[in-house]
């Protein structure tokens, strides 16, 4: 799941700039992505709309998390321009692995109790080690882009930033409680997604920007920028599915290692007009550290 986030990332960047505002060129990707479900569902014969029993034992915040997924991505666009691009990859990153050994550990949105123990302790220090050879030190020489925020503004986005990794890791749990509710991963998926989507679409429709959707099937666009969408949607699915099995914790480091990974891969060959960056023996050494603290953690 890990190795489509950075194409996910490359495709729905290049969606933004095709039709301009982030929040559309979000229910764009949204939209390919619960259609992409809804035509797995009626292909397997899962029914689509939830039964009154899953209504009622379901919590109601759980029917809605696909729209504070897209809050979430509101709020790391935000980052970016308001605390650097070091700080608003560094503190999610953080903030969300931190809080998925909690929700393991506390068992958090009904997964599975995992103690946090020596080997989980360990395992996560050396995730960290390695995020700080494969992300920040190549980034400690680049300059803060101007007009970042400081002072009380500042703290106010670095705190927007923890935030953002802990919804992040709230998100994953969630996932994969309404798909224990629901009984099949699927199913949950294309609910969340199908709120979220049309939620997008009432919020567009109010500020009279739907009919920028129309720019991203303009044929001077590539064609691999609609790959965002069927990215996301087989990552929800596979964090609705996996979660079960491996935990929070484990879920979200090997998608971690797996996005860090092929980053750095795409950068040193350029792949989807990635800026050619060489790969330096720390990074490789770092991905190592970080494979060995997923191991640790799955002890």
């Amino acid at each position: 799941m890990g190795l489509l986030v950075p194409f996910q990332t490359a495709a729905n960047s290049r969606l933004r700039g095709a039709v301009g505002p982030a929040y559309v060129s979000t229910l764009v990707s949204f939209s390919v992505s619960t259609l992409a479900l809804l035509l797995v569902s009626l292909m397997a014969g899962i029914p689509i709309l939830p039964t009154s029993q899953m209504l009622a034992t379901a919590p109601a915040w759980s029917w809605f998390v696909g729209i504070v997924a897209v809050v979430t991505i509101t709020i790391a666009i935000h980052l970016f321009k308001e605390i650097g691009q070091l700080q608003a990859i560094v503190i999610p990153m953080f903030s969300q692995l931190i809080f998925s050994l909690l929700i393991d550990h506390f068992g958090w949105f009904g997964a599975r109790v995992i103690p946090l123990g020596t080997s989980r302790i360990i395992g996560s220090l050396l995730l960290i080690v390695g995020v700080t050879l494969v992300v920040i030190l190549p980034r400690l020489k680049a300059q803060p882009p101007a007009g970042a925020a400081r002072g009380s503004r500042q703290l106010f986005w670095q705190l927007m930033a923890v935030l953002s990794g802990c919804l992040s890791a709230s998100i994953t749990g969630a996932y994969a409680q309404l798909s224990a509710i629901v009984g099949n991963p699927i199913q949950a998926t294309t609910v969340a997604f199908f709120v979220a989507t049309v939620a997008l679409l009432l919020f567009c429709t109010c500020l009279g920007k739907t009919q920028l959707i129309g720019k991203a099937f303009s044929r001077q666009y590539p064609s691999w920028m609609w790959l965002g969408g069927l990215c996301g949607a087989v990552i929800v699915l596979g964090n609705a599915w996996l979660v079960a099995h491996v935990g929070v914790g484990v879920f979200t480091m090997s998608l971690l290692v797996g996005q860090l990974g092929l980053s750095m891969l795409m950068e040193h060959c350029g792949w989807l007009g990635a800026p050619r960056k060489s790969v330096t023996w720390p990074q490789v050494v770092g991905i190592l550290l970080m494979l060995a603290g997923v191991a640790l953690i799955r002890l």
